[in-house]
């Protein structure tokens, strides 16, 4: 089952709060951590053109422009695309609803989308029809969104829900900020969009950075001692001894445990 996931309501749209506070340097750096990298390398098309829908700051258009895959990005956020075309990308993005592409069917050899479906609250059904639609017979699409894993589902979201409650107790105006889907959820929703899924894949960093781990920390042990500092000279992402202790143990287990995020490899049925 998916999880619903509120945020407190601070004038920023759920959706761009993950560029919001980085470089473009910065998140342009964390693709070299992906564990989902090889996946990149080797699934997405060098022959064809790719498209990032809901490129934010156009980290994955300038990392992989830069390992000669033809990439374009858009981005409804004006400010992130011009954030990443003053960091030299300024030719390969465009803006555009990711749920309206002002571009024509089967076209594209391949279209990438992560943590972009999950933000819309009536499903993401109709966005990854979109994809399809761009995309050409036995193209692929690499879709992630926030993966609901055994840690979150037996402890991290009954904390949220009390959070949450908490917060409105306060007085503290909820946003909506995403759907947290299991592995089995996300293959549905492609399935049901038209796709034939090819593979799933456990998404997160390397230490010594963290993404599920990193996230989840604040609803745990609270902001000040949680798996990550927040003192000058730790990046963001970054893990404290104690959250890179979680997660190697976790991860020599299963990174599917505490894994932030599920990558779909997809494919438009060939004709």
């Amino acid at each position: 089952m998916s999880f619903k996931y509120y945020t407190t309501d601070t004038g920023i749209a759920a959706s761009q709060i993950f560029w919001s506070f980085d470089s473009v340097a910065d998140h342009v750096e964390l693709c070299e951590f992906e564990t989902t990298l090889p996946v990149f390398l080797r699934e997405l098309p060098r022959d064809t053109v790719v498209l990032d829908a809901g490129c934010g700051l156009a980290r994955w258009v300038i990392y992989l422009r830069g390992k000669g895959f033809r990439v374009l990005g858009t981005d409804v956020a004006y400010e992130a695309l011009a954030a990443a075309g003053r960091h030299g990308a300024r030719g390969w993005l465009f803006a555009s609803d990711t749920r309206r592409l002002p571009i024509r069917d089967r076209s594209l050899g391949g279209v990438i989308s992560l943590g972009v479906i999950e933000h819309e609250e009536s499903g993401p059904v109709e966005a990854l029809r979109e994809l399809y639609r761009v995309l050409r017979p036995g193209g692929v699409a690499l879709v992630a969104v926030p993966y609901n894993n055994p840690w979150r589902r037996c402890l991290i979201n009954h904390l949220r829900r009390f959070r949450d409650w908490q917060k409105r107790r306060m007085g503290l105006a909820l946003q909506f900020a995403e759907y947290r889907f299991s592995a089995r959820e996300l293959r549905a929703f492609l399935e049901e969009a038209g796709f034939h899924v090819a593979s799933m894949h456990a998404d997160d960093f390397h230490l010594p950075l963290g993404k599920g781990l990193w996230v989840d920390s604040s609803s745990f042990f609270g902001y000040r001692v949680g798996m990550f500092d927040m003192a000058p000279g730790h990046k963001r992402w970054e893990l404290n001894r104690r959250g890179r202790l979680v997660q190697r143990l976790a991860f020599a287990i299963s990174p599917w445990l505490v894994a932030g995020g599920v990558l779909a490899v997809a494919h438009r049925p060939a004709e």
